[in-house]
């Protein structure tokens, strides 16, 4: 009898133990998304140089198109960062990559407010397809702290931008 007890209490503390880690959250890594991910992130010694590539690149984009194509990448590449540096759990980077990120939404849905509706769509599913990545990412944080907060002012920001682009 005492073997049964010993099982019953050894499947009773494993059944604990995995109902108190399943409602957890992790950090998902960019390419769970799919998106690319980022090698050189804010806080490493060669962000300055790539963001200063960023800078001189988008000088050198001369159609509307070229310049609608890079925001698009550029935007996906701050999305992209901010995941990881979610998963990586550097939070001293945090909230000037979010930024960044509510910035290069701001830049590509304004340079498009007088695009075509296609374009406008195809904004709009942009951050549709970004708006969960992000609420996954506020989710790693407790309600309402700081960066739980950044999180959400990007979710929020890139609602706004979608109700202007319609």
């Amino acid at each position: 009898m005492t073997s049964f007890k010993l099982r019953l209490l050894a499947v009773f503390s494993v059944l604990v133990l995995f109902l108190s880690i399943a409602p957890a959250v992790f950090a998902e890594s960019p390419e769970s998304f799919g998106l690319t991910p980022q090698k050189t992130l804010p806080g490493s010694s060669g962000y300055l140089f790539k963001r200063a590539k960023e800078k001189v690149s988008e000088k050198f984009k001369f159609s509307k198109n070229s310049k609608y194509e890079y925001r698009k990448w550029l935007l996906e590449r701050r999305v992209s960062e901010y995941v990881s540096l979610v998963e990586n759990k550097e939070q001293s980077q945090i909230s000037d990559a979010s930024q960044r990120l509510a910035f290069a939404a701001g830049v590509l849905a304004e340079s498009s407010v007088k695009e075509s509706q296609e374009k406008k769509s195809e904004i709009i599913s942009l951050f549709e397809k970004y708006k969960p990545i992000l609420g996954k990412m506020r989710d790693n944080f407790p309600a309402n702290t700081p960066y739980w907060l950044l999180s959400q002012q990007d979710i929020d920001t890139m609602n706004i931008l979608i109700e202007k682009l319609k």
